[in-house]
């Protein structure tokens, strides 16, 4: 019964993982990226803060050398490069790059950690590796997507930057509680984003909102990154994170679903190399999983 409470709360948080590619992209039609990112952050910010205090968080900490790096890859760069990547490009093409996230993360932790691999995840590696090039050579441009190959490079790059930043949290989570690191980079970052958001602004004026653009960014800011931590936590209650973290790759075949409904047509080779890329970080993960002693 436990086990299922977590999979209910692990499966409701990649549903709205991978809806938000979708309402990202309509949000996109009437607001730039940047300032997106930095009312997406400052809503999530005053969200969390309050919780986070409980903790022990600080305003101070959010100036600390640390958090601003920490910030500046899983926060700033990581949305950043992803809106402005998905102005260019399709939801199909983020959704499925984006599936790279735990392969790079996976050398990362070899180069930096000194983790070590198994064959099988090197093969799983080698499919990642093939899938994703297969979907972000691909190049159709069109109303939706007017530069796919300098959109899908700007994704790759959130993508690794998130992956930097998972194995800064691994680091950091041996002093700081979740919650705190949390609030406390996402309060830098939007001090990092400031200035670029204001730039954005300035070239492009104000954006013309509309009630389905407020809508789409509260959704983002409250449910895609605040409901997500706490279902995400829930599920890894009850849940080990080797059973977990395979499983959210669903959210780019949910993602890719989305696509369908904005009227998006990936071709053929590109849903093969989605393919290949799942099933590469399936197969690396569940290895990973195996080796895994038992408590």
């Amino acid at each position: 019964m436990k086990n299922t409470r977590g999979y209910i709360a692990l499966f409701i948080a990649i549903t709205i993982w991978g809806t938000a590619f979708m309402i990202t992209k309509l949000v996109l039609g009437v607001i730039g990226p940047l300032l997106l990112t930095e009312i997406r952050l400052v809503i999530a910010f005053l969200t969390m803060a309050p919780f986070a205090a409980r903790q022990g968080f600080r305003l101070k900490d959010i100036f600390n050398r640390d958090i601003m790096l920490f910030a500046l890859t899983g926060t700033t760069l990581y949305y950043g490069l992803e809106n402005t990547g998905m102005v260019y490009t399709s939801v199909s093409s983020t959704a499925l790059i984006l599936a790279i996230i735990p392969a790079l993360t996976t050398v990362l932790a070899v180069v930096v950690l000194k983790e070590r691999i198994n064959r099988t995840q090197l093969v799983g590696l080698v499919l990642v590796t093939v899938g994703v090039m297969l979907v972000g050579l691909q190049q159709n441009p069109d109303v939706r997507s007017p530069h796919p190959l300098l959109g899908n490079l700007l994704v790759f790059l959130s993508a690794l930057s998130w992956a930097v930043y998972t194995i800064q949290g691994r680091i950091m989570a041996r002093k700081r509680s979740a919650l705190v690191m949390a609030a406390a980079s996402i309060g830098a970052a939007i001090l990092q984003l400031l200035p670029f958001s204001l730039w954005e602004t300035a070239n492009q004026g104000l954006p013309q909102m509309n009630l389905m653009a407020v809508l789409g960014i509260f959704y983002l800011a409250i449910v895609s990154s605040g409901l997500t931590t706490i279902l995400w936590n829930e599920a890894l209650h009850y849940l080990p994170a080797s059973v977990a973290s395979p499983i959210v790759n669903l959210s780019s075949v949910i993602g890719l679903a989305g696509a369908f409904l904005l009227g998006e047509k990936p071709p053929l080779i590109q849903i093969v190399g989605g393919a290949m890329a799942l099933g590469g970080v399936l197969l690396s993960s569940r290895s990973a999983s195996d080796e895994q002693p038992e408590a």
